[in-house]
């Protein structure tokens, strides 16, 4: 399977340089291709650095690298469409996460992203697979979930172009009740998508992202929140989905 993450960011260095020292940890990178996606700012060429240090720091990791510079701002909706798109449609990959310069991930990280891209290929109801949870319990189970999280997120190629691609809210114009209450992609897959289609997300019961954007776009420290099972490391475990757990074991043994 051909895979690929993007990391999409635009003028929070400080922000970046900890995200990136989170994935120069990770394992299992080596049939993954990596791609940064900078927005256009006063200190795009630095954010280029960064990750210019971060490729030669670490030539170990993936199969290429790729610094991308945007033509244009994009901006928090439109950017991560973007990204999808050219990678699952253009370059013609079968997977592909979506990672954010305000997100830190545990070292396996991708061993879970490469697992649920096989074990859950070709489900008609699985259609992204999410790093973050609230909870605490086995880190070696996932489960299916019908919330969508946006907090570093992967889909299938097929997904993509049939369903999430098309449906994709670029400017607000999807809404809850209201014009401009829960707007967006994000609350458009959570809210809408996902009820309307019956649909689930995989994701491990303990959280392998963590978030670090107490300022953003959209982040205040108001509704900044983290989540209580993250560590950096994590061993090498086998996952086992949440359905298929022998009778009489908990997610918590």
């Amino acid at each position: 399977m051909k895979k690929a993450v993007f990391l999409t960011t635009y003028n929070r260095l400080p922000y970046l340089q900890q995200v990136l020292e989170s994935w120069s940890n990770v394992r299992g990178s080596e049939d993954w291709d990596f791609y940064a996606m900078i927005e256009p700012s006063p200190v795009a060429s630095q954010i280029v650095e960064e990750f210019e240090e971060f490729k030669s720091r670490n030539s170990h990791l993936f199969r290429n690298f790729t610094i991308w510079v945007n033509p244009q701002v994009y901006g928090v909706l439109h950017h991560p469409w973007v990204g999808f798109e050219r990678l699952l449609k253009m370059n013609n990959y079968d997977f592909a996460v979506r990672a954010e310069d305000d997100l830190m991930v545990s070292d396996d990280i991708l061993e879970f992203f490469s697992w649920a891209a096989e074990e859950y290929r070709g489900d008609d109801q699985v259609v992204t697979a999410h790093a973050f949870s609230l909870d605490d319990g086995d880190p070696s189970i996932s489960r299916a979930s019908e919330a969508f999280s946006p907090w570093l997120w992967g889909t299938w190629k097929d997904d993509w172009s049939t369903l999430i691609g098309p449906t994709w809210d670029h400017n607000y114009s999807t809404y809850n009740g209201t014009p401009g209450h829960q707007s967006g992609w994000d609350w458009n897959l959570n809210t809408r998508l996902f009820p309307e289609y019956d649909l689930r997300s995989v994701c491990p019961v303990v959280s392998r992202v963590q978030n670090i954007g107490v300022t953003g776009v959209h982040g205040t420290p108001e509704n900044f929140s983290q989540a209580p099972s993250f560590l950096s490391h994590r061993d090498k475990v086998s996952w086992t989905r949440a359905d298929s757990i022998p009778h009489g074991r908990s997610e918590s043994s």
